[in-house]
């Protein structure tokens, strides 16, 4: 009976990317579908300045040139691939032969750019598997404008659900990330059980879905971890700093919000919907009202619509919202009412504006026009352009905005990967997603290091795991 394989397309000693093919017999699923943060391209994000992203109508044929995604014609839209010979794809990685399987499936762990930059390029026939939250998020993205949408059809699957491919299954388990509905999947082939985190943290909101993840990694008695380890440090001595949990990072934020005179502008990822509904909350608590961009007020509002499940019965839900007028750019439906920077200048005080980096100009008028004596404040909670910024730094210090960073990060610490290893205690275990993998502390559970194209059965990782103790 053939074996069970990996094939690493991406998440190899670099951050982001991961795209690993598990595959048995005549099946494959292929988990996670992004492009890694250092390679040639990066998928343009509407919170980033001016990255340097793919060329419109031809992202899927400058990924697959540059060897940013798997060179498996059968995964991608043919109508997107306009003609592309695989012949001159395939040099990218060495002209290698890759296994090929009767029908592959795709799991995406969570809507973060770098797991998911190429599913709206997907094969219209590919079946795609999400947590159920993780859909609704992709919903409210596309809607946005955040994200072109897909062809394939998608399944939205609940918390802890088995899927069965005949060969293998798949278990889908909610994690704690700072991207809504993200999620990990253990596998079973009969012989070995895989089990892969996704991006995940404790110091989050829920860091009691880590430890489910482990007892079910535990009880499942997993052959082998794949983890992410973003925070993993080049020096193993030097491990970096404690992060504020998010709870921390919640009483800080209504601290500032109480104690402001003038605005307060929020730059936060609308990807973390269950901090923006907290957010929201605790401002409406404070006695503030609250004012969007509108992408962000689109993508809060369509995913709502279609269910959200941590946010079941928030009281967020029941916040009127205002979408900022000279946000609204395309002829289309808004779900709010508008308010008018003018408006908003003249009642600075009245209001949290969820704000987006590319906006910085409004703040010429809400200072300008509005009582300069309220000083304003500028918070950064976990969003891509930081307080350092030039363009962000001059604009505080012209107006005297007070600005404060409220981070914790979406990845676990090191300390927190060393533990979960230890707990789970696998034949072998897998550090992805993470430019020193090899500074990770896996207190004696022996460690396989992939490389980028390498195709290994699960048997000879282990195997080679445990040889080079």
């Amino acid at each position: 009976m053939q074996e069970g394989q990996l094939t690493f397309f991406g998440g190899v000693a670099k951050s982001g990317g991961v795209q690993v093919l598990f595959g048995k017999g005549k099946q494959a699923v292929l988990f996670d579908f992004g492009v890694e943060h250092s390679s040639l391209l990066f998928p343009k994000q509407l919170t980033l300045y001016e990255p340097v992203a793919a060329t419109p109508g031809r992202e899927l044929r400058q990924y697959l040139l540059g060897g940013m995604t798997a060179p498996l014609p059968e995964l991608y839209d043919p109508g997107q691939l306009k003609g592309l010979d695989f012949t001159k794809v395939r040099r990218a990685w060495g002209d290698c032969e890759f296994p090929q399987y009767e029908q592959v499936r795709l799991f995406i762990g969570h809507m973060h750019t770098d797991h998911m930059a190429v599913l709206p390029f997907v094969h219209p026939d590919m079946p795609v598997y999400m947590n159920h939250d993780a859909y609704s998020l992709f919903r409210g993205m596309v809607a946005g404008g955040h994200c072109a949408d897909t062809k394939a059809k998608i399944t939205a699957c609940d918390d802890l659900s088995v899927i069965d491919f005949g060969e293998f299954t798949m278990q889908i388990v909610e994690m704690d990330h700072n991207a809504t509905g993200a999620a990990g999947i253990i596998l079973n082939d009969g012989t070995y059980k895989i089990a892969y985190t996704g991006d995940w943290r404790r110091q989050g909101k829920h860091p009691e879905r880590i430890d489910r993840f482990i007892d079910l990694c535990r009880e499942s008695r997993v052959d082998l971890l794949i983890t992410e380890g973003t925070r993993l440090p080049s020096d193993p001595v030097k491990a970096p700093s404690r992060q504020m949990t998010e709870d921390e990072l919640l009483d800080r934020y209504s601290e500032i919000v109480g104690g402001a005179d003038g605005l307060v502008y929020l730059q936060m990822s609308p990807r973390d919907l269950e901090r923006m509904a907290n957010m929201i909350a605790i401002a409406t608590e404070r006695g503030r009202k609250v004012a969007m961009e509108a992408s962000q007020a689109i993508i809060w509002h369509t995913a709502n619509r279609e269910g959200i499940r941590i946010l079941r019965d928030h009281p967020a839900l029941e916040v009127p919202i205002r979408i900022v007028d000279a946000t609204v750019t395309e002829d289309r439906e808004l779900p709010y009412e508008t308010v008018s920077l003018e408006e908003m200048a003249e009642r600075k005080e009245e209001y949290v504006y969820f704000f987006k980096f590319p906006d910085l100009a409004h703040m010429i008028e809400l200072e300008a026009l509005g009582d300069r004596q309220d000083r304003s404040h500028f918070i950064q909670s976990d969003y891509s352009v930081k307080l350092d910024h030039a363009d962000v730094a001059r604009f505080l210090k012209s107006y005297g905005i007070t600005g404060h960073s409220l981070s914790n990060g979406g990845h676990a610490h090191p300390e927190a990967i060393s533990d979960m290893i230890e707990r789970i205690s696998p034949q072998a275990v897998i550090t992805l997603h993470s430019r020193y993998p090899e500074s990770q502390d896996t207190r004696g559970v022996n460690v396989y290091y992939p490389q980028k194209g390498e195709t290994v059965s699960v048997t000879s990782i282990i195997a080679a795991a445990s040889a080079a103790v």
